[in-house]
């Protein structure tokens, strides 16, 4: 790829991420203790921009507006504390905006349960052209959804890869992309892995591009462009623990947009994203496990991958 400005332009969501990692859920009028607890940059755009950061990637983070308000404030600061490599110059402030809020609650079972407040109303800014044409890669989240999925056209129109994260149900989008991610939430929840597989193909099939879906810890299936075999099975990685599965799949799609950068195959890139991924969920935060390149490869060395799954037919 020539050189540009930026390596990879990640657009959507910002917000202001406060974690509890709780024992459980509590009932109706029951008091739990907050075992530990942060407030910290959060949102999609953001976790997948940081890991990339962190990896020294250039990054141009395009995000919703946020408000002139107290999280906006200090919002601002804890890029400017936490996350000094991300290059703010794109989010912008306004007066009539709610910086997006969100509190995750995370119990020891991996899940993680969500309350928020400025969602709705988000609006993202429209790509510019110039900025398209300074970038490698482009990715996007579906939380503004018309907004990404004309962020995403424009890209592609400028020669950037794209690599958008749960805009499967658009045709236009899937066939302009390098690579479609999606999760097995997106699909719909309580499918058989063989029908996530089976999306893959088909997707990959229907746009000829490359299609994943991530099945959390079942792993994630990879349907490689040019080929027509089914989607490729690849396994998670085993934790002793999970403290917290926010961003999981953000930094997973970090990991994706790192080894397509890097040139790797896809089954490779996959699998390092994987690993990624897993590691994250062992901190609090969208972002807070992300590791160094070196521990990384380190972990994928030295942990051992979860049991495959049968495929049970749908």
């Amino acid at each position: 790829m020539a050189d540009t400005e930026f390596d990879i332009i990640v657009y959507g969501t910002v917000c202001l991420d406060a974690i509890w990692r709780l024992p459980r859920l509590p009932a109706p009028g029951e008091y739990v203790d907050i075992l530990e607890e942060r407030t910290m940059v959060g949102g999609e755009a953001s976790n997948t921009a940081i890991a990339l950061a962190k990896w020294g990637v250039r990054v141009a983070l395009v995000g919703n507006a946020l408000g002139d308000d107290e999280d906006g404030k200090r919002l601002l600061a804890l890029f400017e504390r936490e996350a000094p490599e991300i290059d703010t110059r794109f989010l912008t402030i306004s007066p009539t905006a709610t910086t997006p809020y969100c509190l995750c609650m995370a119990t020891p079972d991996g899940h993680r349960t969500m309350i928020g407040k400025g969602f709705n109303e988000m609006e993202c800014p429209p790509l510019s052209l110039e900025l398209a044409r300074s970038a490698k890669l482009f990715t996007a989240d579906p939380n503004a959804y018309e907004a990404g999925v004309q962020a995403c056209l424009l890209a592609a129109e400028a020669g950037a890869k794209v690599v958008p994260m749960d805009f499967t149900r658009d045709a236009e989008v899937n066939r302009r992309s390098a690579i479609n991610l999606t999760s097995s939430a997106h699909v719909g929840a309580n499918k058989s892995l063989a029908e996530y597989a089976a999306y893959a193909t088909h997707i990959r099939d229907a746009s000829g591009r490359a299609c994943i879906v991530t099945c959390g810890e079942e792993g994630c299936f990879v349907a490689e462009a040019n080929k027509q075999d089914p989607a490729v099975h690849v396994a998670a990685y085993s934790l002793p623990e999970v403290v917290d599965s926010t961003g999981a799949g953000d930094t997973f799609r970090a990991g994706i947009l790192y080894g397509e950068l890097q040139g790797w195959e896809l089954l490779k890139t996959a699998r390092f994203a994987s690993a990624v991924a897993a590691l994250n969920c062992t901190a609090l935060g969208g972002w807070g496990g992300t590791r160094s390149l070196a521990e990384v490869e380190a972990f994928q060395r030295e942990t051992p991958l979860r049991a495959a799954l049968p495929l049970r037919e749908p």
